[in-house]
């Protein structure tokens, strides 16, 4: 039975907007270049709880799970790493962003402007998820507790 791997894209929001972070010059995978947060499950994790600890491990602050907002299936460089992909909707609840070696800059950004950008073209069916779903909420809706 061949291996694949499960991993989790974090759209986390605030009132600042979505945040969206640059990869390090370092990283194996599309260096420098802009992705939310993102990471691999591990062994024995279940992907609510895995991208809570990445979004912690990858930025220093903490946020909430929303809800799920989309799957696919990619190859990550060849066909000898074959990536099953979830991405969440998170909201921000605390903390100044601190970034992990693995990414070089941060900006909050609105919606817009992340489905906009190129490097997030990965992430921009759960973007525009995300956009339909605030579509349905009430004009006063606010990310702040």
């Amino acid at each position: 039975m061949k291996q694949f791997y499960v991993a989790m894209g974090a759209i986390v929001e605030s009132d600042k907007g979505v945040l969206i972070l640059k990869r390090s010059p370092e990283k194996d995978f599309a260096p420098d270049t802009w992705e939310v947060v993102t990471g691999r499950l591990e062994m024995g994790e279940n992907p609510e709880e895995g991208i809570i600890r990445e979004i912690a491990e990858e930025t220093g602050i903490q946020a909430e799970l929303i809800m799920p907002v989309h799957t696919s299936f990619f190859y990550r460089g060849s066909e000898e790493y074959p990536m099953v992909f979830i991405d969440f909707w998170c909201r921000y609840l605390e903390g100044d962003v601190k970034l992990s070696w693995e990414h070089s800059e941060y900006e909050w950004v609105s919606l817009g402007d992340a489905l906009r950008n190129p490097d997030l073209k990965p992430f921009h069916s759960s973007l525009s998820r995300i956009l339909g779903l605030k579509s349905h909420l009430p004009s006063d809706f606010s990310f702040e507790e």
